[in-house]
């Protein structure tokens, strides 16, 4: 998910609750407000996940693939402009975010400054969480962050339910203009068991978003750069 650095319930004890409670009614009679609070208490009760972010238009395309967890998480990410392609990891351990990229991408994506972007291309630099930087470039990289993101403008309304892989789901969505152009946000869940998102799709004139999910619980192994350069002393921002 992600900002131009990139595109709550609280703890996860209250949102085991509410997926119990909610979990009690069939999903397609819930109404659409409550149906996200399910989807999203659902996988901010979880351990992890896995998804793919893919976004394209007619000028850009950024593919995002993560693997996040309650407090640590590993994204990956491909980008193209122009005909020009850059990447950038980003690893978010101990409440601290790690990036390393090629100066074409930090610039251009993450938002940084050309000459630093240069200097400090491919390798680690680190974020701490006190750092105007952090909250940006760590969204969705750990499992809350990616959960809470999936929470459109506004309230939600009732999506139809459809087939996804071979999957029955529910779904809600959003319409909202961004400058003249209406953007659709829909939010796909499983339709049985526990209401785990599934795929979130976002499209407006001829531009794609989608996240797929899947994975769940799957072990997670995050490692720290053992060495990086703190941001502060970078002239990156």
């Amino acid at each position: 998910m992600t900002s131009s650095r990139h595109v709550g319930l609280g703890i996860a004890s209250v949102a085991a609750c509410l997926v119990c409670v909610i979990a009690a009614a069939p999903l397609a009679a819930a109404s659409p407000g409550s149906l996200l609070a399910s989807i999203v208490a659902a996988g901010r009760a979880q351990h992890s996940v896995h998804y793919v972010s893919t976004g394209r238009s007619a000028a850009l395309q950024v593919v995002s693939v993560a693997d996040v967890g309650a407090n640590s998480g590993i994204q990956r990410i491909t980008f193209s402009k122009a005909g020009t392609t850059g990447h950038v990891t980003v690893v978010v351990s101990t409440g601290t975010a790690y990036v390393r990229g090629d100066s074409f991408v930090l610039v251009n994506f993450m938002g940084f400054k050309a000459p630093a972007a240069a200097k400090y291309a491919n390798e680690w630099v680190s974020i701490p969480r006190t750092d105007r930087a952090f909250a940006a470039v760590a969204a969705d990289v750990t499992l809350p962050s990616a959960m809470d993101s999936l929470k459109g403008p506004g309230r939600p309304t009732a999506a139809p339910s459809t087939t996804i892989g071979g999957r029955r789901v529910v779904a809600v969505q959003w319409r909202a203009k961004v400058g003249a152009k209406l953007v659709i946000v829909r939010l796909y869940a499983r339709a049985s068991g526990r209401p785990l998102p599934v795929e979130q799709r976002a499209t407006t004139g001829g531009s794609v978003i989608s996240v797929m999910f899947g994975g769940w619980n799957e072990p997670l192994h995050v490692t720290a750069p053992t060495q990086a350069v703190p941001i502060a002393t970078t002239g990156l921002e």
